[in-house]
């Protein structure tokens, strides 16, 4: 099994809490949970989801703001930090609208989650950049995607070519994540070795949509 990024200390609180939303809040989950549910190796220590913008409201006595220069709110319950996308709102931090990606959210481990394809893009979005555990996160995530999950990478070019996807957010960046993967292989597979024959493969695969 791949090196655990974070600490199950942490982790577990996280899951327990992402569990009681899911038991009194309709949402969509993305982030690192989200990849969790699909890959099953890395977890998360936060939450991260989309909601209508009537389930706001929800956590107005858990001190929800805004993050600066951010159209995103957060709010912690339970110790974790709960990352909050809000359609009509949130948009404009991402590269296709909220509405999609509820829309054809499937459920999964009895949660509600975004498909596979539209969080593989979600990822993509890099809109905690300035955090460098965040950004190696999210690069063991989408390399995890890609590996592991079977996603469908027509799919995921339908939607680059619909929502005018800015490369370095699409496959440009995709082949960026793969290379800095390599110094995270750990956190991804159980050897160098795999992660080449991997990577390989993913390389080909995109290649078929992305001649970069």
């Amino acid at each position: 099994m791949p090196k655990e990024f974070y600490s199950d200390a942490i982790t577990y609180r996280s899951r327990e809490i992402l569990q009681k939303l899911a038991d009194s809040l309709d949402f969509v989950l993305i982030g690192g949970w989200a990849v969790n549910f699909y890959v099953k190796t890395q977890k998360s220590t936060d939450v991260d989801i989309m909601v209508t913008a009537d389930k706001l409201s929800y956590f107005k006595n858990y001190g929800v703001e805004k993050y600066k220069g951010l159209p995103i709110y957060f709010a912690m319950v339970g110790g974790v930090r709960i990352d909050i996308m809000v359609q009509g709102v949130s948009d404009s931090a991402l590269t296709m609208p909220i509405s999609l990606v509820i829309e054809e959210s499937v459920v999964v481990e009895g949660i509600r989650t975004a498909s596979k394809e539209l969080l593989l893009l979600l990822k993509m979005c890099g809109y905690f950049s300035f955090d460098r555990q965040k950004v190696e996160k999210d690069i063991i995530d989408v390399v995890s995607l890609l590996f592991y999950s079977n996603v469908d990478i027509a799919k995921v070019a339908k939607y680059v070519s619909r929502y005018k996807i800015d490369d370095r957010k699409a496959f440009m960046g995709m082949k960026e994540y793969l290379e800095k993967g390599r110094n995270l292989w750990e956190f991804i597979t159980n050897s160098p070795e795999e992660y080449s024959r991997l990577y390989s493969a993913t390389r080909k695969a995109i290649k078929q949509y992305w001649r970069g």
